[in-house]
Order: structure tokens, then C-alpha cells, then sequence
């Protein structure tokens, strides 16, 4: 889905034996993150933040702890809470190019731009090299007004992915950026 131009990242859980958050299997499942799970899947969000905040300090920075409270700020437009837990998510060691979009996007939602296009800088080199990574970060340097630094993120990102092709044709802000080819 596209929102304003950027595609919009949204989280989701999903069931099935093993519980999972954005693709991530729930190992840890105490019985408050279990209750924090039902009732955001019964749309009960408050009740879920609620639970997840009765977890020990220690916990709070577990990645699916993490995951849960970015799905739930992202679903009910708490984008700073979101942005919050995707920036910690980010700063784990294990973070993948999802967390890094998520919190991009989140701080687009705040029409943050800059600070969405540095925070899609702080990934580590392999992360750097998605193409799903470049097409966003070419969407916020066209937002923060650098059309050439725009232009060189998105053709790398075609070239990395050639399926974004039709996404930046698509795009606003990028469509107009795209050489013709021959």
C-alpha cells in the first residue's frame, strides 16, 4: 500500500502452531506476553500495552517484546511509540532491514523526513545492500530535496531488485527521476 508516495510498512502477527510477530517465532512467551498477544488480536490495544508494561525492566528490550509494541503503535497511529521500538529493534545486532524500514516509515508518518533518511543510514553495510532499503532511502532523499542522491538510490535499487521498477514508476516523487531506457 502506498502512502503518500512511500510504501507504507505495517507489521503483522500471525498464528500458527509457534506463534510468530513479523515473521519472528515468540521463544520466549511468558504468560503476560501471551495475554498482551490475545488481546491485541481481540483489538483490545490498550489492554496489550497494559500487559506488556507489567514485564521486568529486563525484558522491555526483548526482541519480541519489541516487535509486539511497534505492531501495535503502528495499527492504532501512536507513530513516536512505534518509531521508539523500531529504533531499539534497530540498534539490536540482529536487526534486519524490516526494522529499519518500519522505523523509517514510522517517522515519515511524523513527517520527519530527515530524521526518516538518517535513520535508514544508521544500517549496517549487508542491510545497505537491499534493494527494498535503497528504494525507501531514495524516497526520502527526493522528500528532503536531494533529486540526484534520489535518482542514485533508486536506479540501485532496480538494479539490486527489478521488480521496484513498476513501484518507482508508480512513485511521485521518483517517476520523474527515472531515465528513460532504451
Amino acid at each position: 500500500m502506498l502512502v503518500g508516495g512511500i510504501p507504507r510498512y505495517r507489521a503483522r502477527l500471525s498464528f500458527s502452531r509457534t506463534v510468530t510477530c513479523c515473521g519472528v517465532p515468540f521463544s520466549k512467551l511468558s504468560r503476560t506476553t501471551e495475554a498482551a498477544v490475545g488481546y491485541f488480536e481481540l483489538g483490545m490495544s490498550q489492554a496489550a500495552l497494559q500487559e506488556l508494561d507489567q514485564l521486568p525492566s529486563g525484558d522491555q528490550l526483548e526482541p519480541e517484546v519489541l516487535e509486539l509494541r511497534s505492531v501495535i503503535h503502528q495499527q492504532t497511529g501512536q507513530w513516536t511509540e512505534a518509531a521508539q521500538a523500531f529504533k531499539a529493534l534497530c540498534a539490536r545486532r540482529d536487526a534486519d532491514v524490516e526494522h529499519f524500514i518500519g522505523w523509517g516509515c514510522c517517522l515519515y508518518e511524523l513527517s520527519a523526513y530527515e530524521e526518516a533518511r538518517q535513520a535508514l543510514l544508521t544500517a549496517p553495510e549487508p542491510i545497505q545492500r537491499n534493494g527494498i532499503w535503497n528504494f525507501h532511502l531514495a524516497c526520502y532523499e527526493a522528500l528532503v530535496g536531494h533529486p540526484e542522491a534520489a535518482r542514485e538510490r533508486v536506479e540501485l535499487a532496480i538494479r539490486i531488485d527489478p521488480c521496484l521498477k513498476h513501484m518507482a514508476q508508480q512513485n511521485t516523487r521518483l517517476a520523474p527521476l527515472l531515465r528513460p531506457t532504451p
